[in-house]
């Protein structure tokens, strides 16, 4: 018995099994494959008059348990024993029940370069080499943090020992620096100096505010809203140091109440509500003293300033879980329900997303990952939050489903400090500590760039040295990402910075003919007028692949599964009908055309090894299905019932065990027996147009065209020389309008068997619906009364109320 193999089964789920399939797997499957020399198999056992019959096998062919043993043993182990059935179905273009090296080459790079062509679809964000800037007055000190201010866009940086750099947005030089003050007083009132660090910094737009916290337990607020920054408030002798920080105000009005939310190192998080932050963020004394001005942290605790700022404080997970407390690394505010978002290093309540007001009673989400979060980041629009740890991995959670993560991103090489998540181009930016950068699609849970930034520190295979939140997305105008690592500065402008709004909505260049689900693969196949036949795998989404120019440049009209469902049959405006191996685009046959007229139904009759086909020719045509390797199969018109319809055939059903219901543009609805070829009842006859109302018709509609012109494609058969007088009609399958010319009969646009009711021959059921012109018509087959009921769609309806 294979034992499973970690390195192979443990890859992402949401890929295929041939898209883990490496290099080195494909060379031991093709020496597995040359080296195959399958025994005969014997049909009938010799005697002593007559030899044995024995069958040769191709050597190199493998059957369906050949391949399942050879595949299990490459790839060491048996995981995939049932996905290996349906891609050797995938495989077996020939359908003689065996798989050779050819067939299994020309499937995977069919896969290959679908892959391909999806990944250059997608947009790559960084289209330019990266500018690097030496931060000269950090004095080889890291950066802790880059923020940047708002109106005239200007970087600020803070180094680890309190330098604040203020950069131009093209970083080509520093308009200014200065330094945060490290002295303080001791109780005796004299001055002594001692190493302050900077935990972290963030900028207040609506009231132009820089502040920062550092390990000497204050928070300093810097006035920004002039050329010369100056510090304005500190809050000092605090019991916690700060160590990082995350602002919400009201964008539509700032003058409203604002939160500042900060961690601090045992564990909980506070938070600072101004009143009124664009006019006073603290209560300043009546006092000539120019300078700082310095506000105990008791002061805030104790509600002495609850005129201008209130303050409330949690602990970040549950308190009474028995975690020891760590340093909250990073919170971020969700205004829309109130929440707060906090990560810790711990490996028990790594991230949690909790109620602001523990009083609410909400629930709250834990996340655990053994070497706890890094960085996070969170979109309320895309519904995700995205995660990066120490153990090289970035995942894509729902932030409701804390259990499993949607996506597990793998391909650093060192632990990951940093993520961005990218709403525009709907994408992920990931940074680890070996100043690597990686874009990630969301969608596709694949890596779409990795930029690796050559800073001084990183040559020479060094580790560089980062701050505490190494990483900052700048939005238009500017539209960069910038990323810190010891002195030095890295910025990247982003090409592209928004997909396309139809990218989702628009899967074909061009109308849709029809879209049909294949059960044994679980596959959805769609076609389109520009010719182009694409496969889904319906459990991912993802596009398996796709055959363009199936018909040429004629419009694919209708499609159908036979009844293995390994072979897909089209039809096409101009009347050819092909059949092909939808997993690969091989054609495997062309059937001759009745005429050049459109197809409008196919159907493959397994039990007679036929396929019948209908469409604007108004004739019932067989194909002979029982050679698989005939390429070119004559059609045969002596449909032993005879060709009863006088107009198009719009529309044909089947239903078990051998009823074909055929519907024609002048009404006509019959229903047939395929195994006699005999007519079993005719539901409705055709109706003559009345040709004074067609005349007046036309001489309306002569009116119109003056001022439009009529396209090809909105032309039917009627055009062809078979028909008796030749109006304009629109495509069935494209139709704008339910609305059907005055002295023209409803058309028959669709016909739909109800089989569960064909096993009872109950007289007076329905057993049939068509529908014709916005109606549903029910048809009963065995009864003396056959029409037993009609319905208005609920759209030819509105129409109808447009139209008064």
């Amino acid at each position: 018995m294979l034992k499973k193999n970690c390195s192979f089964s443990d890859k992402d789920k949401t890929q295929r099994l041939e898209e883990q399939i490496k290099l080195h797997h494909l060379h031991l499957l093709m020496k597995a494959f040359q080296e195959h020399r399958p025994g005969d198999i014997i049909k009938q056992a010799g005697s002593a008059y007559f030899p044995a019959k024995v069958e040769k096998r191709t050597p190199g062919a493998m059957n369906l348990e050949e391949f399942k043993t050879t595949v299990a043993q490459v790839l060491k182990t048996n995981e995939y024993e049932e996905y290996l059935e349906k891609l050797f179905t995938k495989l077996d273009t020939s359908l003689d029940g065996y798989v050779d090296w050819n067939e299994f080459c020309t499937y995977m790079l069919l896969l290959y370069r679908e892959n391909d062509y999806m990944r250059t679809k997608r947009e790559i964000p960084f289209l330019v080499e990266p500018k690097l800037r030496h931060i000269v007055h950090n004095r080889q000190e890291q950066t802790t943090k880059m923020v940047a201010t708002t109106g005239t866009v200007r970087y600020i940086t803070i180094s680890k020992e309190g330098v604040v750099n203020v950069w131009q947005p093209s970083l080509n030089y520093v308009e200014k620096y200065y330094s945060i003050s490290n002295d303080e007083s001791d109780s005796s009132g004299q001055k002594r100096r001692f190493k302050t660090w900077v935990t972290d910094a963030i900028f207040l737009p609506n009231c132009n505010k820089l502040v920062i916290g550092s390990t000497s337990r204050d928070i300093r607020f810097y006035d920004c809203s002039t050329n010369q920054h100056f510090e304005e408030f500190q809050l000092f002798a605090m019991s916690d140091v700060p160590y990082c920080f995350d602002y919400w105000y009201d964008t539509k009005n700032p003058s409203n109440p604002s939160k500042l939310i900060f961690g601090v190192d045992t564990g909980y998080i506070h938070t600072m509500t101004f009143k009124k932050p664009v006019s006073q963020l603290f209560e300043t004394p009546f006092k000539n003293d120019e300078g700082v001005q310095k506000i105990f942290w008791s002061e805030i605790e104790k509600g002495q300033q609850s005129q201008f700022v209130s303050h409330e404080k949690i602990s970040h997970g549950d308190p009474t879980l028995q975690v020891l407390p760590d340093i909250v690394k990073q919170v971020m505010y969700l205004p829309d329900n109130d929440y707060i978002i906090s990560s810790t290093s711990s490996a028990q309540q790594s991230l949690v997303i909790s109620p602001a007001d523990r009083k609410d009673f909400k629930k709250s989400y834990v996340f655990n990952i053994d070497k706890g979060i890094e960085s996070f980041d969170h979109n309320k629009n895309l519904n995700i939050l995205v995660t990066g740890s120490l153990d090289h991995v970035v995942r894509i959670w729902n932030p409701y489903v804390p259990a499993k993560p949607m996506a597990v991103l793998q391909g650093h090489a060192t632990g990951v400090i940093g993520v961005k998540i990218h709403e525009g181009l709907v994408q992920v930016f990931s940074y680890s500590k070996d100043a690597v950068i990686k874009v990630w699609d969301i969608k596709e849970h694949s890596c779409l760039q990795t930029v690796v930034l050559k800073f001084p520190s990183s040559i020479h295979g060094r580790m560089p040295e980062h701050g505490t939140f190494p990483m900052h997305m700048q939005p238009a105008p500017h539209n960069a990402l910038l990323v810190t690592c010891n002195d030095y500065i890295g910025m990247l402008k982003l090409g592209h910075t928004s997909q396309p709004k139809n990218l989702d909505a628009v899967t074909h260049d061009s109308q849709l003919c029809g879209a049909i689900y294949n059960k044994t693969f679980k596959q959805v196949v769609t076609g389109c007028d520009s010719s182009n036949v694409a496969v889904w795998e319906l459990e991912s989404g993802n596009k398996a692949i796709v055959f363009s120019n199936a018909h040429g440049d004629e419009e694919i009209t209708c499609m159908a599964f036979d009844d293995s469902y390994r072979r897909l049959l089209t039809g096409a405006r101009n009347g050819t009908i092909k059949v092909w191996n939808f997993q690969n685009g091989h054609n495997l046959h062309k059937l001759e055309s009745v005429s050049e007229a459109e197809v409008t139904g196919i159907f493959p009759c397994a039990d007679r090894k036929i396929i019948i086909s209908v469409g604007w020719s108004r004739k019932i045509a067989e194909y002979d299905d029982s050679d698989p390797d005939n390429m070119y199969i004559p059609a045969n018109l002596g449909w032993k019932g005879g060709q009863i319809h006088q107009d198009d055939i719009l529309s044909m059903d089947y239903a078990s065990p051998n009823y074909l219901a055929t519907g024609g543009y002048d009404g006509e609805i019959a229903v047939w027996d395929t195994e006699t070829e005999k007519m079993l009842i005719r539901l409705r006859k055709g109706q003559q147009a009345d040709i004074l109302k067609k005349i007046e018709a036309m001489k309306e509609m002569s009116v119109l065209s003056k001022n439009s012109t009529t396209t090809e494609s909105q032309m039917s058969a009627d055009d062809h020389p078979l028909s008796p007088l030749k109006i304009p009609r629109p495509n069935s399958r494209h139709r704008k309008s339910h609305r059907v010319p005055r002295g023209q009969p409803s058309p028959v646009d669709k016909l739909l068997f109800l089989p569960s009711r064909l096993t009872s021959k109950t007289s007076d059921a329905a057993m049939l619906i068509s529908s014709e012109a916005g109606y549903l018509h029910w048809w009963a087959l065995f009864g003396a009364k056959h029409e037993v009921g009609e319905s208005l769609s609920h759209s030819c309806l509105s129409e109808i109320w447009k139209g008064k």
